[in-house]
């Protein structure tokens, strides 16, 4: 089997395998996808997160510091402590995250924005715990506008928004059931309050993250599909593209390029090459000995013309074809020699040769478009296939041109 009809293969079988897989199926309950998905988004999508973060922290930062408003009137006894503790402490480090978020890698980014939100979400918590006024109860109304700006605005990840709400949650009930004078008929209806808040924050980014990741899924896969297809499609048009036998170009391919080249003006010139008496080295030898022959011959030409920018085909048989694209610098006759030299070189045995000689050799004939020659695929195929009976009758190991 040859290696572009086994690429076809592994390809449809890839495609296969990604088709019995479902994007839910790779999708765990933390809404984590494959690592290579994860890359794979961050590359499309992580620029744009990165432009929406710094964006939602300064606006973020506008509104917490407006709640310095709401505590001069709620803990009027901790005022200055609240207000040094949200310009000092909070503002500086939402600043750093500011400036860290496009610079650090998308793990260590994610980690910044939920140690941010713990700090935004505790301090409001631990103010209210230890402030004595008796409207400080007021203020856990923040708790869940924060909770809703870290869940929904900035959209942790959800296994983070899964960890911040709980740990949050878990520190506002410790504070309801521990804050000393806290009057008692407040504790179950603030829980309440908090718990459902909490949680629908949570609900919220749940519903969201599992969208982006559903949607980038089916998004990622149809794109595998669609590059498995191109590729199955390259992999089957080489085939119908080469010679199964040598593994260099066929006539298709020949016709093709040809037809390009000349479509191009260019001018091209074509050498029709034939195998000296291969009928009898296949009758000497066998065909197995003789499809490496062929093999042999055509790796080296295949060489040849991509050393002067060229292009190998076999033609059929034993015969092979080669265009360059030529210029006024360009000598037919010396490449042509060049090639019945490297063809005489590889010493392949011969001796059912009833010439006398008694290794492989190759005829060439060659014709080009220069000085008026017509520009048409089939003339030059003719004028090339001429020369090359001129080279046979006059004597083979040789090349003529026309």
């Amino acid at each position: 089997m040859s290696e572009a009809e086994t690429t076809a293969d592994q390809t449809s079988a890839s495609a296969k395998r990604a088709g019995q897989g479902g994007s839910k199926g790779r999708l765990d309950w933390l809404l984590r996808m494959p690592s290579e998905v994860e890359r794979a988004h961050e590359r499309d999508f992580g620029a744009g997160r990165v432009k929406h973060l710094r964006h939602a922290i300064i606006v973020g930062l506008i509104v917490y510091n407006i709640f310095n408003l709401t505590s001069l009137h709620l803990m009027a006894d901790i005022h200055p402590f609240t207000v040094m503790m949200r310009l000092f402490v909070l503002m500086p480090g939402s600043l750093v995250i500011f400036v860290l978020v496009p610079r650090v890698p998308p793990a260590l980014r994610e980690l910044l924005l939920l140690g941010g939100m713990f700090v935004a979400s505790l301090l409001p918590l631990y103010l209210f715990y230890i402030s004595q006024s008796d409207h400080a109860s007021y203020t856990l109304g923040e708790l869940p506008l924060v909770l809703l700006f870290g869940n929904m605005l900035l959209v942790l990840r959800y296994r983070w928004a899964l960890l911040f709400t709980t740990v949050t949650c878990l520190t506002a009930l410790w504070v309801l059931h521990a804050k000393p004078g806290l009057d008692q008929n407040l504790v179950f209806p603030l829980t309440v309050q908090v718990v459902t808040g909490l949680f629908f924050t949570l609900y919220g980014n749940w519903l969201f993250e599992r969208q982006r990741c559903l949607g980038y899924l089916a998004q990622y896969d149809a794109r595998n599909r669609a590059d498995r297809a191109e590729r199955r499609g390259d992999a089957l048009r080489d085939l119908t593209l080469t010679d199964m036998l040598t593994g260099i170009a066929n006539r298709r391919h020949l016709d093709e390029t040809l037809d390009v080249w000349l479509t191009d003006r260019r001018d091209v010139l074509l050498m029709m090459v034939d195998v000296d008496h291969f009928k009898a080295f296949n009758d000497r030898f066998g065909h197995v000995a003789g499809d490496d022959c062929l093999r042999r011959i055509a790796s080296a030409m295949q060489a040849f013309a991509a050393r002067h920018d060229g292009f190998a085909a076999r033609y059929g048989g034993e015969e092979f074809t080669l265009l360059f694209v030529v210029d006024t610098q360009t000598d037919g006759a010396i490449l042509a020699d060049r090639l019945v030299r490297l063809v005489r070189d590889l010493s392949i045995p011969h001796p059912a040769r009833p010439d006398g000689i008694v290794h492989i050799t190759v005829s060439v004939g060659y014709a080009d478009t220069r000085e008026g020659g017509v520009r048409d695929p089939r003339d030059l195929v003719t004028r090339a296939d001429l020369a090359l009976y001129e080279a046979k009758r006059a004597g083979r190991n040789r090349s003529k041109a026309r």
